[in-house]
């Protein structure tokens, strides 16, 4: 027995693995079946045969996958029906999101168009159940791709001397460089590796996954091979040396939550992403279709390695497009960069051609192409066959510009439509399951203990409360001592915890990179100052948000009507009115921002500084405007309501508000009028207290908005104390 170090099996897919390497070795070493050992099955002819029949005579129609190979096999041999089962049950031997009787069924459809039908060996049938890995999406989508692939790579193995087949069946090395000598889908590559040499592979389909784990494991003080596959076997060998148990770098957190930190994205999060041609219009994307791809343009990119970071791809856009100007590079560095590194299999591309949009699933990794200017650079996708959604149903986030583009923030569109391609019945592993779709939470109704706080009735609170649950932001707005700020607190400590409310306070200064984000002064520990880039509230509360989806987060924005807000929000503004979508933001274009559902704004607005009317359309539009005015209810009842609990009966407040705003003209001047909050103190019940309140608090808002038009004396003769009390003596 050999002493060489092996990978200790992972995962408890024992008969997986027994029933896959006796696969190939039957097949691929003697060109026998499993099925029925006796018979030469997997043969040069056959193989040929099969080619002919299903790779060079595609079914392009919208059928089931099963119908379509039938009429493709409707003269074949028995030999051929065969050899497609043995490879179909190659396929799904390792998915767990594949059951056992969709497998079974599968095969045994296929078995039956022989003249002379054979049956799945029970063996085989028990290896149905184990599983190792989810194929995602695209083991179903890609199905026809993948039994393609495998039919090349057999006609490929039977071109190789016998020699190099003989290497290649004993060797893992051997073996794995004639598996990638050609670019199949790396669902194929890394199902031959696993199965073949599961003590020298692990099971991971993701070549993304593996070089992030390859870079947080990796010893420091040994250098790397350059083959990911024996830098990872070093590795996992080292660690199980370590711990003396086998390593699951998804299944065993304590791995897990170490590697994913070096990936581009959560883990199992799935995304969708909008990609146009550049080049060739719609007979690109009808080529996309047809040949199962996803391209972009990249003549000039260079040989740039699938994961590279933002740094690099922008490093060879520089060197490889110096033709073309500053803002073109930086959007091809963005473009390059998600389509290499942030694309991952499983997300779902989408893409408009005669005025419809097609729906597909990336299955590999990238490719580079170079004799194709147009799609030089590639991914495998598996384009559904579903009919296309008309363009006047689309979102409005199709309208972002962009060779490629995020919609991840849209996928609740596209996630049904894939849903009919999966075997509904199978599990997903954690690591593969797909985002739940965000909806905002449920905000906490009205109660009797925020009335009493407030003084405002219950039912003019829920309704409130409906309404910023409905718009997710509102804005209150009326003359000064409404109340507005109280509230706007009072109702954001109501919905929200304590730690998941902010307050900002706008004026005229403030800008875009205080409220979201910008570039800031920062003193280095040599003394120096440099810049970085710092999140303002918006973006701070956002993060918080989305990482507890379930839970309300509300930013208070007081004063909101006194800053410039078309250049405080700029490109926010869309997300206001649109939360499922993504936009680019100023300082961070490669990384699409979406406002999370869960973040609720309020704003409050005093309307003697600005009125409505001048408040940008925008704005208007996608804020709800509440009113708060002392002559109108639910204001006017604040104060004889807080004084019934508050103060001596017949104190004369209520009566000296009301009366003040009587004085105060209707129609020229009633975003000018005073508001209850003034006089809702304690110890006011003093005649020296009153007054220093109606001279120091009231008399300046008055003189102030009247400046011009009336003198301090006509305004002290009008507005005074002793007028007001004069005024109620008259009219009583």
């Amino acid at each position: 027995m050999s002493d060489d170090p092996v990978i200790m099996p992972p995962r408890p897919d024992e008969l997986v693995r027994r029933v896959g390497r006796e696969l190939l070795e039957r097949g691929l070493g003697q060109g026998r079946s499993m099925f029925t050992p006796d018979r030469a099955v997997w043969t040069e002819p056959t193989v040929t045969e099969l080619h002919r029949l299903y790779n060079e005579q595609p079914d392009t129609s919208a059928d089931r996958f099963v119908v379509k190979l039938r009429r493709q096999l409707a003269t074949a041999s028995d030999d051929a029906i065969q050899l497609a089962a043995e490879l179909l049950t190659l396929q799904g031997l390792p998915l767990v999101n594949l059951t056992a009787a969709t497998l079974r069924e599968r095969v045994t459809e296929v078995l039956s168009w022989m003249r002379r039908p054979v049956s799945i060996p029970p063996h085989v049938l028990a290896a149905f159940s184990q599983g190792t890995w989810s194929g995602g999406i695209g083991a179903h989508t890609m199905l026809w791709k993948w039994l393609a692939d495998a039919v090349d790579f057999l006609g490929y193995w039977w071109s190789l001397p016998s020699d190099q087949r003989d290497a290649a069946l004993a060797g893992p090395w051997a073996w794995q460089e004639v598996v990638y000598r050609r670019g199949y889908m790396p669902s194929l590559r890394e199902e031959l590796l696993y199965l073949a040499f599961p003590t020298h592979f692990l099971p991971i389909l993701s070549v993304a996954d593996k070089k992030a784990i390859r870079d947080t494991f990796a010893d420091p003080g040994t250098p790397l091979t350059g083959d990911l596959n024996r830098d990872l076997f070093e590795i996992t060998v080292r660690i199980q040396r370590q711990t003396g148990q086998p390593v699951d770098f998804y299944r065993q957190s304590a791995f897990a939550h170490m590697w994913r930190k070096q990936a581009e994205r959560p883990p199992g999060e799935r995304r969708a992403w909008l990609v146009r041609p550049r080049q060739g219009g719609p007979e690109l994307v009808r080529r996309w279709r047809a040949e199962s791809f996803v391209s972009l343009a990249a003549s000039h990119l260079g040989e740039v390695a699938p994961g590279a970071s933002r740094a690099e791809v922008r490093a060879a856009v520089e060197a490889g497009y110096p033709h073309v100007d500053y803002a073109q590079r930086m959007s091809l560095a963005i473009e390059f960069h998600a389509f290499l590194s942030r694309m991952a299999g499983d997300d779902i591309v989408v893409t408009l051609l005669d005025e419809h949009l097609h729906v597909g699933v990336l299955a590999g990794e990238p490719e580079h192409h170079p004799d194709d200017d147009a799609a030089s650079l590639r991914r495998t996708t598996g384009w559904l066959t579903h009919d296309p959604i008309p363009v006047e149903s689309l979102p409005t986030e199709l309208d972002q510009q962009g060779a490629v583009v995020d919609l991840t923030g849209a996928i609740d569109l596209f996630t049904p439509m894939i849903g009919a391609e999966e075997d509904a019945d199978a599990p997903r592993e954690p690591e593969q399951t797909s985002p739940a779709p965000r909806t905002a939470p449920k905000l906490k109704p009205a109660t009797d203990e925020l009335a009493g706080r407030v003084h405002i009735g219950r039912p003019w609170l829920q309704e409130i409360i409906e309404v910023w649950r409905d718009r997710s932001q509102i804005v209150l707005y009326g003359p000064p001592g409404t109340g507005k700020t109280y509230l706007a607190r009072a109702l954001a400590s109501h919905v929200a915890d304590r730690d998941a409310v902010r307050l900002v306070q706008f004026h005229p200064s403030y800008a875009y990179e205080d409220f979201f984000e910008g570039f800031r002064p920062v003193e280095g520990a040599d003394g120096t100052v440099g810049f970085a880039k710092t999140p303002g509230p918006l973006r701070e509360i956002a993060a918080e948000a989305k990482e507890n989806p379930e839970q309300p987060y509300v930013l208070i924005i007081d004063e909101i009507n006194r800053a410039n807000l078309a250049k405080v929000f700029g490109e926010l503004y869309f997300l206001l009115e649109y939360r499922q979508a993504t936009v680019r933001l100023q300082y961070s274009p490669s990384d699409p921002f979406g406002l999370p559902p869960n973040v609720f704004i309020i704003g409050t607005m005093n309307t003697a500084d600005r009125s409505i009317a001048l408040v940008d359309a925008a704005i208007r539009r996608r804020f709800a405007f509440i009113e708060l005015h002392p002559d109108e209810s639910p204001v006017r009842e604040v104060l004889s309501t807080w004084l019934d609990g508050n103060a001596e009966p017949g104190d004369e407040r209520a009566a000296l508000l009301t009366a003040l705003n009587d004085a105060i003209d209707d129609e020229q001047d009633r975003d000018f009028k005073i508001g209850p909050s003034y006089l809702m103190r304690p110890n006011l019940d003093s005649e020296a207290a009153l007054d220093r309140v109606w001279r120091y608090d009231l008399m300046p808002l008055l003189e102030e908005h009247y400046y011009g038009r009336l003198s301090r004396a006509q305004i002290r003769d009008r507005f005074g104390l002793a007028a007001i009390r004069a005024r109620i003596q008259h009219h009583e």
